[in-house]
């Protein structure tokens, strides 16, 4: 188990919440306002202003100055100083990339995705998912997800080999792991490459080591968050490494100036002004993860009652997950799903949010249209309909949550008469 995460289950288990105290004796007493009047205030799904701390407002701003100083702000030590960072804290190597999306596009190509070929996707991602795969040339296919986890299903991608399949890859959405070592046996038996999508899942348990590479964001909005856009591309092999690092910088050699290791390569390297960014905050990801896990379980106890009496369905909790969303599924379906979301607005000032609302096979481009007119993807289809994001990020209050999870038994309770 990773450091973060056997860190943020121990203390998690180890707090009241997780013991199963009930709800009433943590302070919460649903359908009635506990809170004084100062606690009305709306919850924002996810604040901007607060994305960092204020303390880490200031480490950011005083490495930015002290890189801008140099004068060394694309190319510099401190690019590779994250890299090897990066790669101590998870046990692999670690090539740093302008963002998650350049990271995907760098990681099919190293493992040979080309024109022609054909990658297994799932159709519930953000669109940096499919695109990466159109990018290199290749055709993505969709597959369905597991029944009740909102991740790529091995045997619907085996279904779904062709003789020009080349990778699969799989997205831990949510933050939620996929069945890796599953999908690993599905690859191998077809002589397939896998490419993990983990961008919203730094730090969970398994990550990297069940795929030929792994990609992660650090996008301002995720997990481990910078000051702009950057992710890395993770691996276990050296060799393949070492093409990463080619393909993501021109296909230089990355020792001998201008000479060529690859024909072909993207300008997609993190900066190093942002890189000495991401070294200043890498300390912090411990306690996000922390916090992010104790959150979600402080969620799963308040809400637990809901779940019980088939009124919401929660997710479980787990080590094999990083929390980057927390999603709950009406069992109505779409319609009581916005009224509920409509509730909780305009009764309390809770925002909430939906990931993501069209999926690849909905959207209407014409090439969407010749590609997966004919996808057929129930699961995929339920989890779309009746899901959707409480607030969760890394400034999330107490007294905030305890004003979800209050909107939420309100919203609720009139939907079930």
């Amino acid at each position: 188990m990773n450091r973060p995460i056997r860190a943020a289950v121990s203390a998690t288990r180890a707090h009241p919440v997780a013991h199963g105290e009930s709800p009433a004796r943590q302070g919460f007493r649903y359908g009635r306002c506990l809170l004084d009047s100062s606690s009305r205030l709306p919850v924002p799904f996810l604040p901007k202003s607060r994305l960092l701390t204020p303390a880490e407002q200031r480490v950011a701003a005083e490495c930015y100055a002290r890189t801008l100083a140099t004068g060394e702000l694309t190319s510099g030590p401190a690019a590779a100083g994250f890299e090897a960072a990066l790669a101590d804290f998870l046990g692999l190597h670690a090539v740093a990339t302008s963002s998650g999306t350049d990271g995907l596009i760098v990681a099919l190509r190293s493992v040979g995705v080309g024109p022609g070929d054909e990658v297994i996707i799932p159709a519930n991602s953000f669109a940096a998912t499919e695109n990466a795969v159109p990018a290199c040339g290749a055709v993505p296919v969709l597959a369905d997800i597991e029944p009740g986890r909102p991740t790529l299903d091995p045997e619907s991608a085996g279904a779904a080999v062709t003789s020009r399949t080349k990778a699969v890859l799989p997205v831990h959405l949510y933050g939620r792991l996929a069945d890796m070592a599953a999908l690993r046996r599905t690859a191998d038996a077809h002589g397939l490459r896998v490419v993990e999508d983990a961008c919203q899942a730094i730090g969970v348990t398994g990550v990297g080591q069940h795929s030929d590479a792994t990609v992660l964001s650090f996008n301002p909005y995720k997990n481990f968050g910078l000051t702009g856009k950057a992710g890395a591309v993770l691996t276990g092999d050296g060799e393949l490494a070492a093409r990463v690092r080619a393909i993501a910088y021109h296909g230089f050699h990355p020792d001998r100036k201008n000479v060529k290791t690859e024909p072909w390569g993207l300008n997609a390297k993190t900066d190093n002004s942002l890189a000495s960014v991401a070294l200043g905050l890498l300390p912090g990801l411990t306690l996000k993860n922390y916090r992010r896990a104790f959150l979600a379980e402080r969620y799963i106890t308040g809400l637990a009652e809901l779940h019980a009496s088939g009124l919401l369905v929660l997710p479980s909790f787990s080590p094999d997950h990083a929390w980057h969303l927390f999603t709950v599924r009406v069992p109505g379906g779409p319609a009581e799903r916005e009224e509920i979301r409509a509730r909780m607005r305009s009764g309390s000032g809770v925002e909430t949010d939906i990931y993501y609302p069209v999926l690849t096979h909905h959207q209407r481009t014409p090439l969407h249209k010749s590609l997966f007119s004919r996808s057929v993807l129930p699961h995929t289809e339920q989890l779309h309909t009746t899901a959707f994001q409480l607030p969760l990020h890394n400034q999330l209050s107490l007294t905030e949550q305890d004003r979800v999870i209050e909107a939420l038994h309100a919203a609720v309770r009139p939907t079930a008469r």
